[in-house]
């Protein structure tokens, strides 16, 4: 299973349809007639569809052309394509947003790598094209998955607990405040097969697991319809 396909099974499994997210957003921000940036929407483009009801408008910065198609053609089928717009960049490795200076009301980006979320060069275009509000919602400390990869990799939840830190120290040396919700997104996949095909491609990216794959099937066959997936929001502002 490649992670787009991985990805959309995901999505699948959600229990709450999907809908847990947005109004973890929107608690923590009134998104009403802002002007928005949303950064590596998915192919889907779930959120910004859902958010669109109450933003005055949503860019969506994708650097991938066959997700841009896809994320078109979401937004097409959902008669908003005048409230979302799509813009396509190399990625922030190779150069700065396309964007003016604070720019956008407010910027924001979910479920991205956390190698992506901690990275200087990221962090500092997201604070250029963001007016005051910056959100990003991140894979957490809690839930099911710190504990599976832990099984591979011991310390997981440490290792985000220091990402959170990272992350949350520049913001504050950059002169924002920083506030913290946290949610959990419960998932109900099919069978064992599904589970361990998402979680093999999400959690291991396709790496060989060695003597380690019968824990690991033990454990993801337990939660197959009953994972949690924890995830928190930092939400700077100033």
């Amino acid at each position: 299973m490649n992670f787009d396909n991985a990805y959309k099974t995901m999505v699948r499994a959600s229990v709450e349809r999907n809908t847990i997210e947005v109004p973890a957003l929107l608690s923590c921000l009134d998104f009403e007639g802002l002007n928005c940036l949303e950064i590596g929407p998915g192919p889907l483009a779930r959120l910004s569809i859902k958010l669109s009801g109450f933003a005055r408008h949503i860019t969506l910065l994708e650097k991938r052309a066959e997700v841009i198609l896809e994320v078109k053609n979401s937004v097409r089928m959902t008669g908003l394509a005048r409230k979302i717009s799509i813009a396509a960049y190399k990625g922030y490795e190779q150069g700065p947003f396309s964007f003016q200076d604070r720019e956008f009301d407010v910027a924001y980006a979910a479920w991205l790598p956390h190698k992506t979320f901690t990275d200087p060069k990221f962090l500092d275009e997201v604070t250029r094209v963001a007016g005051k509000d910056i959100l990003l919602l991140l894979p957490g400390m809690d839930g099911d998955e710190p504990e599976l990869v832990s099984i591979v990799k011991p310390g997981e939840k440490e290792r985000r607990r220091d990402y959170k830190k990272h992350i949350t120290s520049y913001f504050k040396g950059k002169g924002y405040e920083v506030k913290t919700k946290y949610g959990l997104l419960k998932l109900d996949f099919k069978n064992k097969e599904e589970i361990r095909d998402v979680f093999y491609c999400m959690a291991f990216h396709g790496e060989e697991l060695g003597d380690k794959k019968e824990q690991i099937d033990k454990f993801l066959d337990a939660r197959t319809h009953n994972f949690a997936d924890g995830f928190y929001i930092l939400h700077a502002f100033r």
